[in-house]
């Protein structure tokens, strides 16, 4: 039996050719230099370019659990399909495009080590256009209201979990699932870590407007679903407690 890595990172990856290479030796670089024994699960998500050949190159190299997605089903499909694969003590989510910075897992693994909690990332100086930031805000008060914790827009899927916490939500089964709400909803009152969120380094973003409502429906789909459980919880907000790249 192998050696149960301290840490699985799950990846979702989408037309990513061409940040994998990148990614993969910033994620190997942080935890070598941090001594965390970990292990990335990349899942493509029915990409058209090259990032599976990538991916499987890259395997021959580095600690890589490849899934690959029979279709393009969508980044919180991918990032399920992973947590299924996910065998260490602590678990990370994390996008490929290196907006989320490699040079925090170290410090959200401390932060959840001190704390002995799941830790979310608070994207301190995240830039975005206007329509992003509203419609984000509206969808996160909606959740918030159906969740009953709160969902700011600077916080998504970049974060170190408990495994326990990930049995959990992963009992819930696939349909419409959105992990930010799954993740308050099952972890109820989480910490959050300041981060810097970085600049996307190849490409653009893939969310056309038609995708980003496609995402809201699922997103508030899944909370109303799952949200019975809350209905009589007090509101909880999110505290944070360790700051870092606060400029």
């Amino acid at each position: 039996m192998g050696v149960v890595p301290e840490l699985s990172i799950v990846c979702p990856v989408y037309q990513g050719e061409h940040s994998l290479t990148h990614l993969v030796e910033a994620v190997d670089k942080n935890c070598q230099e941090s001594g965390i024994i970990y292990d990335l699960i990349l899942v493509d998500d029915g990409s058209s370019d090259n990032s599976w050949l990538t991916i499987t190159e890259l395997q021959k190299r580095y600690p890589i659990t490849a899934v690959k997605q029979a279709a393009n089903y969508g980044q919180h499909y991918a990032i399920h399909a992973g947590l299924r694969q996910a065998k260490g003590r602590k678990i990370m989510v994390m996008d490929c495009d290196l907006q989320d910075d490699p040079a925090c897992i170290p410090l959200l693994l401390e932060a959840s080590g001190i704390h002995r909690s799941s830790v979310l990332a608070f994207r301190k100086t995240k830039k975005n256009d206007p329509y992003y930031v509203v419609s984000s805000w509206f969808l996160n008060v909606l959740l918030t209201i159906l969740t009953r914790r709160y969902n700011h827009y600077r916080t998504g899927n970049f974060g170190v979990f408990d495994q326990a916490l990930i049995r959990s939500i992963l009992q819930d089964g696939v349909r419409n699932f959105y992990f930010p709400a799954a993740v308050r909803i099952h972890g109820g009152h989480l910490p959050v870590l300041v981060v810097r969120h970085g600049e996307r380094k190849h490409g653009s973003s893939t969310y056309t407007f038609s995708r980003q409502l496609k995402l809201a429906l699922q997103a508030l789909s899944y909370a109303l679903f799952h949200r019975s459980g809350n209905k009589t919880l007090p509101y909880q907000t999110e505290t944070i407690i360790y700051t870092k790249f606060d400029e």
